[in-house]
């Protein structure tokens, strides 16, 4: 009597879950959808508005905090902001920051020609000193000779450097998604090249605290790791010219952004639509020791700034990019609605859906389709007048100099923000752009693995810094091979050993990548 009763509560479950699952189906849920819920999440407050007024950008005074409570809005400011400051031509790049010869920090008594020296409005050579172009660019914008020739050529501006491979990668559009070949991402970033660019308050930040080279960087790596050994468990002082930490200030952006030559554009299907234009630059590529100067499209464009101690980050796609919301999808409660045609009533219209089908197999199961266009839903009330207002997108690019006026402009949409590592509930968050990001995008977490920007000092070697981590996990790959990159919460033991006694194993550069990887040793003066 009693396994009668069990086998009936059991059937009566089994029953349950199959209508459960029936009801979803007929509703259009499907695995995908469900873990897909988790990344459609709506990212900014009720409260959240923003107006332009006295010739700036203002946020309503019941937001306090707007890169935390309101992302998207805070990243369409930055959007607005940086545009208006024209960070493609007047913020410092790597090799600007990172001099490939540095001389050593002016200390007195040395002249202009042996050291370098902040606060100046053009130092005598790049090669040497670190070099901001707006500072020496004030109002027009032309060449300088005392610029590095491949560094800023033609007219009105010339072209910033960039280096990448293809790779022999020869792969149309038309490829893109089918079984056996990568995701369109993953070509485009073979192709692209990479250039990322600070702004003036983090440049002045590098060079007047010595961290411009090697032997700088060092000496803090050092100064902590002593600290720990003799003076736990008290922390160094950090104080002006003599600091104890790379700690960089609240107004510090950064600006990651892949341009791709108009020829290889071309060559895997992309196209200049009239209606959507790529914004265009004069730049230079070099490919397999061969260079291409002129027209080069922006692609997509991360900015990152230092609202909160671990960054505030939100990463932009040109509207035709295709496999633009693959993946992950898009999010974007403030600028863009979403196009989703089947979203039902009553639903947020935040989230636009990575496309999906079946799999067509005997049991179908729904799986992404890669590589096809997104189209846009439209701009917000809200958006609209701030471009207007602002000068953004009101007229076509008549030179290989992109304006904040180009129409151009209006082709990028938010792909989406991140704050944290992990959201409410303990799920880690994903931030990435198809091109960046290309191949890993399913892991990808922009916060996760900036965190694992880091030096360490080689045994035998005090004066030279050495990347301490990589961004890629070498130990998990994706289903077609990739290696993919860190995400979620960062692991102590990265950063110090475990021992009684902890040592320091890899001193973080405060969420910045080019530090480890493009600060030089010092030279001598000739």
């Amino acid at each position: 009597m009693l396994r009668a009763k069990q086998f009936a509560t059991l059937l009566v479950g089994l029953l349950a879950w199959c209508s459960s699952v029936e009801q979803a189906a007929s509703a259009g849920s499907t695995p995908l959808d469900f873990a897909l819920y988790f990344d459609s999440d709506v990212r900014d407050a009720a409260e959240c508005n923003m107006a332009f007024k006295d010739g700036r950008l203002v946020i309503g005074d019941a937001v306090t905090n707007p890169s935390v409570t309101c992302p998207d809005m805070f990243a369409w400011k930055l959007f607005i902001d940086i545009t208006r400051q024209k960070w493609w031509t007047m913020w410092a790049s790597d090799m600007e920051t990172w001099p490939p010869k540095p001389y050593k920090l002016c200390s007195g008594g040395e002249t202009d020609t042996d050291c370098c020296q902040p606060g100046l409005p053009n130092n005598p050579d790049p090669t040497h000193c670190p070099y901001f172009p707006g500072r020496a660019l004030p109002g027009a914008l032309e060449a300088r000779p005392e610029l590095p020739p491949a560094r800023l050529l033609g007219q009105p501006v010339g072209a910033h450097a960039m280096f990448f491979g293809r790779g022999g990668m020869e792969i149309g559009l038309e490829s893109f998604g089918k079984p056996g070949e990568p995701e369109p991402g993953r070509v485009l970033r073979q192709e692209v090249g990479e250039i990322t660019v600070r702004n003036k308050d983090m440049f002045d930040y590098i060079y007047s605290n010595n961290l411009y080279n090697q032997q700088g960087i060092a000496s803090i790596y050092t100064r902590n790791a002593e600290n720990l050994a003799r003076n736990a468990p008290y922390q160094l002082k950090n104080e002006p010219n003599a600091i104890a930490r790379i700690d960089l200030p609240p107004s510090g952006i950064m600006i990651k952004s892949n341009w791709l030559y108009y020829q290889f554009a071309k060559d895997v299907g992309l196209k200049d639509d009239p209606s959507a234009p790529y914004i265009k630059k004069d730049m230079i590529s070099e490919v397999n020791e061969k260079e291409y100067k002129g027209e080069h499209w922006l692609l997509s464009f991360h900015i990152s700034t230092k609202d909160v101690p671990q960054w505030m980050w939100a990463t932009f796609e040109h509207v035709n990019n295709p496999g633009r919301c693959d993946f992950t999808g898009c999010n974007d409660s403030f600028g863009y609605e979403s196009p989703d045609a089947n979203r039902p009533a009553g639903t947020a219209a935040n989230f636009t859906a990575p496309h999906s089908r079946s799999d067509q197999l005997g049991q179908a199961t729904t799986i992404f389709s890669l590589g096809e266009p997104y189209p846009s839903g439209p701009i917000s009330t809200a958006l609209k007048p701030l471009f207007e207002a602002t000068g953004i997108g009101t007229t076509g690019q008549k030179v290989l100099e992109p304006t904040p006026s180009d129409k151009g402009w209006l082709s990028y949409r938010l792909k989406g923000t991140q704050v944290n590592f992990t959201n409410m509930m303990g799920r880690p968050t994903r931030l990435g752009n198809s091109v960046t990001e290309g191949g890993f995008m399913a892991t990808s977490s922009c916060v996760s693995c900036h965190a694992r920007a880091s030096i360490m000092v080689p045994a035998g070697q005090p004066d030279h810094t050495a990347p301490a981590l990589g961004v890629f996990s070498y130990d998990t790959l994706s289903e077609v091979g990739y290696t993919q990159s860190a995400s979620g919460v960062p692991q102590k033991d990265w950063f110090h050993g475990s021992a009684v006694k902890p040592a320091l194993r890899a001193l973080q550069t405060d969420f910045m990548w080019g530090m480890p990887f493009f600060a030089k040793p010092l030279v001598q003066p000739n």
